[in-house]
């Protein structure tokens, strides 16, 4: 089974893009996949129902990825005051359960992450501890337009002295005409500095508005390794 957890290195890095890209790629390439959400947060009302963006966004990549949630937040951010207003709190064995669940019937799972270690879900449980529990190997996320290349270096130093089974970090937001040079020295120094492979340069998109799926699809295949994110041969890739 294929598994990763993507999670971003602080909030507004791109991960939701990321993730509906690459879940509908595996999907694509022959992999049943889901992607699942321990918490969703910034959930919207519309026509009476409560919608998950993450969700949303996967499915409209390829509708026939498994998508699942066990708890859904309208606030955009996770803390105690939030479960108190919401009146929604949440059980760490919900969230193993949940996790089991979908892990067991899918050949490849992207667990989403919050982008903030620190981040309780509920009493003396938080984002780092979940990660240490289910194992799985991280994909960072890390967008330059709100990161400098030594807040990557930083986070992924400090990642590395808590021992995270790291397996690598996607840059996104790198502007189209600086991706060979910029974008190249960035992966170059955070490689040479931490020994944590960059697993994929995706360019700055000015607006997703008009974007289709197979082209987004397309530019996550051909914009990160696909392969080095779950550790496996992919024959359809060695194909093309």
């Amino acid at each position: 089974m294929l598994e990763i957890y993507l999670t971003g290195i602080k909030h507004e890095s791109g991960t939701t893009f990321i993730m509906g890209g690459i879940a509908a790629a595996m999907q694509g390439l022959g992999y049943s996949t889901a992607v699942y959400i321990p918490a969703q947060t910034g959930a919207k009302y519309k026509d009476g129902f409560i919608q998950a963006p993450d969700v949303l966004f996967t499915k409209f990549m390829d509708k026939n990825v498994t998508t699942y949630c066990s708890y859904l937040y309208k606030s955009k951010k996770l803390s105690p005051s939030v479960f108190a207003a919401e009146r929604l709190y949440m059980d760490k064995n919900v969230i193993f359960q949940d996790y089991m669940n979908v892990v067991n019937s899918h050949e490849c799972v992207i667990v989403a992450g919050q982008s903030d270690m620190t981040t309780l879900f509920e009493t003396n449980f938080n984002e780092e501890e979940l990660l240490r529990t289910v194992a799985s190997p991280i994909v960072l996320v890390a967008s330059m337009r709100n990161a400098t290349p030594d807040e990557m270096l930083d986070y992924l130093q400090l990642m590395k002295r808590k021992q995270m089974n790291i397996r690598g970090i996607i840059i996104n937001g790198c502007p189209m005409d600086e991706l060979k040079t910029t974008g190249r020295d960035l992966q170059k120094m955070l490689e040479n500095n931490t020994q944590i492979p960059v697993l994929g340069l995706i360019p700055h998109i000015e607006s997703l508005k008009g974007l289709r799926p197979e082209d987004w699809i397309e530019y996550i295949i051909c914009r990160t390794d696909l392969e080095a994110i779950f550790d496996v041969k992919i024959s359809k890739l060695s194909a093309e």
